[in-house]
């Protein structure tokens, strides 16, 4: 790691000066500060709160056909992904829509996309117990 480390290091002090160099982490707590010191702006996005999460659920969603089957509110579902970054709220939607067109094709022939909100809450459970075992 140290041999990483060093060769980023390297690569940073040959960099034009009129480059920009943008970079992300979710972990910088393990990033070496020498490292992190090359950088002169440092951001932090927070992670979105529930009014966030409901827009970023319709942006995902769009003006697509898709609903929710009701099982569980929007309310449910957003208090659930609090504390999820955006990427992975948009991620584990994703794949309950494609769970739920999965799991419909298995059943009929017509299609009525509904995405079946018990799939996108353990979606988002699983989530949350990935980033609390990389944490």
């Amino acid at each position: 790691m140290k041999r990483v480390v060093n060769t980023f290091l390297q690569l940073f002090d040959y960099l034009p000066q009129h480059v920009v160099l943008i970079a992300a982490t979710n972990h910088s707590h393990m990033i070496d500060s020498a490292l992190i010191r090359r950088f002169d702006t440092k951001l932090k996005l927070d992670l979105p709160n529930q009014s966030q999460i409901k827009k970023l659920i319709y942006k995902t969603l769009g003006a697509g056909s898709f609903s929710l089957d009701e099982k569980n509110t929007l309310e449910e579902i957003v208090k659930s992904a609090e504390g999820l970054s955006y990427y992975s709220i948009q991620r584990t939607l994703i794949n309950a829509i494609k769970s739920s067109l999965f799991d419909l094709e298995k059943k009929t022939t017509h299609l009525n996309p509904t995405i079946k909100t018990d799939y996108w809450l353990d979606l988002i459970e699983e989530e949350k117990e990935q980033q609390s075992i990389s944490s």
